[in-house]
């Protein structure tokens, strides 16, 4: 038996057999955006996004460009979790804008580790648990976020539910730490995960505060809601960045937003509008940039 499903396991790991776990994904991202946007007025949800005032789209290109900072500052950060690690500024830079297009590459943003071969550290396995870090905390600040949102949006759901999502998420660090020092080849980054881990976790809840306010500019934009709305709404549509199953997020994002603002008055086009105008600034953008530097990079590893 086990020697059956050690085959089984060797034989997903086939070039094929990923380039077909690829393919359906991709197919899977077009029907939904295909469900997604045949429901609404397409050209609508375009028209609203795009009448978004110049002192709101420079607004939100500057938050975003501090997000970025913010971001890059919590991959050095991960980059530290290793004591062998020498820093170097344009490499590290080098690195985070190379990652920005190969988001786009696979669903659920999985090409994006490639960015450690193209920065030297002391070897690929320090290189991985730093990109596994920074992912962490990226998604400990949207689960937390988003079950403290659930608490109050559903009260329908049992008290020891709702508590257990928040705790279980607000202590995913820790969860993580105790993970690593339960295997000696990770024990020795513990450590240094110690010292790194409230620096990344206040760097994503600024991350995250920021997104709510891009999202409140455009949402006040379009409609009206408060910023406890924004919050409750927001942080629940983007638990669909942590589904692995499209590209970039595309076509969940957008399914999540329709259904959780159209609790506050905002019809699908609305919805629609908010997401794919964010996605554009925070997202299309920056990867075009990053994209020229891909073309340029080399492999350090």
């Amino acid at each position: 038996m086990f020697a059956r499903i050690q085959k089984l396991r060797d034989s997903l790991k086939r070039k094929e057999y990923k380039r077909l776990s690829y393919l359906i994904r991709l197919l899977f991202s077009l029907a939904l955006l295909y469900w997604i946007f045949r429901q609404i007025d397409l050209g609508a949800a375009f028209a609203r996004a795009s009448h978004l005032p110049w002192g709101v789209i420079l607004g939100l290109m500057l938050l975003s460009g501090f997000r970025h900072f913010i971001q890059f500052q919590n991959w050095r950060c991960a980059l530290h979790l290793n004591p062998a690690y020498k820093y170097h500024a344009k490499e590290v830079a080098a690195s985070y804008l190379i990652a920005l297009p190969l988001r786009f590459a696979l669903p659920g943003g999985h090409a994006s580790f490639a960015k450690v071969y193209y920065l030297k550290n002391s070897s690929i396995l320090a290189s991985l648990i730093s990109t596994t870090s920074e992912r962490l905390f990226m998604t400990w600040s949207t689960w937390t976020f988003a079950a403290m949102a659930a608490y109050f949006s559903f009260p329908q759901m049992s008290l020891p539910l709702r508590l257990l999502m928040v705790v279980f998420s607000a202590f995913m660090p820790l969860w993580a730490a105790l993970i690593m020092a339960s295997r000696p080849a990770w024990r020795q980054y513990v450590p240094a995960f110690g010292v790194q881990a409230p620096r990344m976790m206040l760097l994503q809840i600024a991350n995250t505060l920021i997104m709510y306010l891009q999202y409140h500019l455009i949402l006040n934009v379009l409609g009206r809601i408060s910023a406890i709305g924004t919050w409750l709404s927001m942080a629940l549509t983007n638990i669909s960045n942590s589904i692995p199953i499209t590209i970039s997020g595309l076509g969940l994002r957008e399914g999540f937003a329709i259904h959780f603002l159209e609790v506050w008055g905002f019809s699908s086009e609305q919805a629609v509008a908010t997401t794919l105008s964010l996605f554009f600034f925070q997202d299309v953008v920056p990867a075009l940039v990053g994209g020229v530097v891909l073309l340029k990079a080399k492999r350090a590893v």
